[in-house]
């Protein structure tokens, strides 16, 4: 499994955000998987994961996908099906695979479970639009010195 970089303030997947997740993001080439335990300060109900929260990582998770594309992408649209409430202080077990690509467009589906059970909690379908130079541009100059563990790991990925 490779292992994909970050973004240090991602809510998601940032180390550097202490309310965040620090979702640690791998990849098979095919799939892209992540575990994460959501804590306390991520419920919405008592004990139970705010669904705001479960569909950011299964965006953050589909999304990905598409670097293993060698693009960029951002979020046209986003369904989700809540299944069972995802709870917290479990390890929860995202993953996420390439549907169809027509190249502006990737379109890409992925399931949230329950890593000790395999219980499926959510699954999302997501469209992706593949960024204008501009707007890739943007994104690289926030992504300050973030980014260059991101061209190293797509260089690595061109082999």
């Amino acid at each position: 499994m490779n292992r994909q970089p970050g973004s240090a303030l991602c809510f998601v997947c940032g180390t550097a955000n202490p309310h965040g997740l620090g979702a640690v993001f791998h990849d098979d080439g095919v799939i892209v998987s992540t575990e994460v335990t959501p804590a306390e300060h991520h419920q919405g109900w008592p004990g139970v994961l705010h669904g705001g929260i479960t569909t950011a990582i299964l965006d953050e998770t589909i999304g990905r996908v598409a670097f293993l594309h060698d693009r960029w992408v951002q979020t046209a649209k986003l369904s989700l099906r809540f299944l069972k409430p995802a709870p917290l202080g479990v390890p929860l077990r995202a993953t996420g695979e390439l549907v169809k690509d027509q190249r502006r467009l990737m379109h890409m589906r992925g399931d949230l479970v329950n890593a000790a059970s395999g219980e499926v909690l959510a699954q999302a379908e997501g469209t992706f639009m593949a960024l204008s130079d501009a707007a890739r541009d943007a994104v690289v100059q926030q992504l300050g010195g973030d980014f260059a563990a991101w061209e190293t790991w797509l260089r690595s990925k061109k082999g």
